[in-house]
């Protein structure tokens, strides 16, 4: 467990939280009626990097998007994921990498390296984009070893050529166990609503424990913390009261604060019905960002002179994301990575059941300040073991 000298401070954790919302209704949208899962962490933390290097109005946009306020922030964000980075590195079940590759024979300027060095853990190594088919098998090959074999092919050759000059990369993985395991021989079918009128049969696990809960009927929700052993990460579901809720209670998230939310849950006893579920999930990420007012880095105005020590113009030609989470009796495994590819130009005593046996949302949260680091939707789990091929439907620039 990480010491408070490397906690960030609050306002970076409701900046980084602001984001996440943000992006999750942006990509949630696009794929309405699916199963997601992102890692707005993962987009963060490659975003930022690349903020690092920026300048003029490209840098005005990335700060204002990633919620952090104007490019003057640059030392308090890079502060911040320094003692980000450190705290991640003493929880045993969660690793975070990030990594820069540059074009053979550029050199990244060393301000850049410092900060991207000191702050983010970041290494740096050369490879010759032109080779892509070469390129990208060696930074696939690492972030499958980051991300325990669960991000594969992250990025694709022919999104390199010799005009590719940076390539970003993050990877997240946490693997946790259940404080309180789900009995396997309790798992039975158990129909999930797909509508008001339609079911399907899936597994179903079954739990009976102290659990904090709380339903915000205001909001039209139940929420429902399950911790993990040894971590201070959790999982919040937020249960939608209504069969079909889901919609309206993915419009209302920008107004729930949900590190405050978990403050007034209550540890009663609680009888859990939860899907076990498996999704992947893979989006480029330039329309979303462009949406949200980050499109300049995408186009030949973009400014980056912070980055290399070639005096090239530099643009970011794409930013892909591919996230995984698995929920079991045992516990939760997730993984994601970002890229961004540059080129030149209380106790209560009612008896409660809570079954999540309709489309519901989860969020994996960290720490005491209750940092987003995963969050999704469950909206199928019938599809969820192959929902990469309908994730699969973004819209290319």
């Amino acid at each position: 467990m990480a010491d408070s000298s490397n906690t960030p401070n609050a306002q970076f954790v409701a900046q980084s939280n602001n984001f996440a919302i943000k992006l999750y209704q942006q990509v949630s949208a696009k794929n309405a009626g699916e199963n997601v899962v992102i890692s707005p962490f993962s987009i963060s933390a490659c975003l930022s990097l690349a903020a690092m290097g920026a300048g003029g109005l490209t840098a005005e946009e990335m700060y204002s998007v990633l919620q952090f306020g104007t490019p003057k922030e640059k030392q308090t964000v890079a502060d911040n994921y320094r003692q980000l980075m450190a705290r991640l590195e003493s929880d045993s079940t969660v690793n975070v990498a990030n990594k820069i590759y540059v074009m053979q024979n550029y050199a990244i300027k060393s301000a850049f390296n410092s900060i991207a060095t000191d702050s983010f853990r970041s290494e740096a190594e050369q490879v010759n984009f032109a080779e892509s088919a070469v390129a990208a098998k060696k930074i696939n090959g690492w972030v499958e070893e980051k991300t325990n074999n669960k991000i594969k092919d992250l990025i694709s050759p022919d999104s390199l050529d010799a005009e590719s000059r940076m390539v970003l990369v993050n990877a997240v993985h946490f693997k946790g166990t259940w404080t309180y395991q789900f009995d396997p021989n309790l798992t039975r079918p158990f129909p999930f609503w797909l509508s008001d009128t339609e079911s399907r049969d899936v597994p179903m696990m079954n739990i009976k424990k102290h659990f904090a809960y709380n339903n915000f009927e205001e909001h039209g929700f139940s929420a429902l913390e399950l911790t993990y052993g040894g971590s201070d990460m959790t999982m919040l579901l937020l249960l939608p009261n209504e069969r079909m809720g889901l919609s309206a209670l993915e419009q209302k998230l920008p107004s729930l604060n949900l590190a405050e939310l978990t403050t007034k849950m209550h540890k009663q006893e609680v009888e859990v019905f939860l899907p076990k579920f498996k999704i992947e999930f893979t989006r480029d990420l330039n329309d979303d960002l462009v949406a949200l007012g980050m499109g300049r880095m995408f186009t030949d105005a973009a400014e980056f002179p912070d980055l290399l020590e070639q005096s090239e113009p530099l643009k970011v030609s794409k930013v892909v994301h591919k996230a995984f989470i698995e929920v079991n009796e045992e516990g939760t495994e997730a993984a994601a990575a970002t890229a961004a590819v540059v080129r030149t130009k209380r106790a209560i005593l009612n008896r409660l059941k809570v079954r999540a046996d309709h489309p519901f949302l989860y969020v994996l949260l960290m720490g005491a300040s209750q940092q987003t680091v995963f969050i999704g939707r469950l909206a199928n789990p019938d599809h969820s073991d192959h929902s990469d091929h309908q994730a699969n439907r973004h819209e290319e620039l």
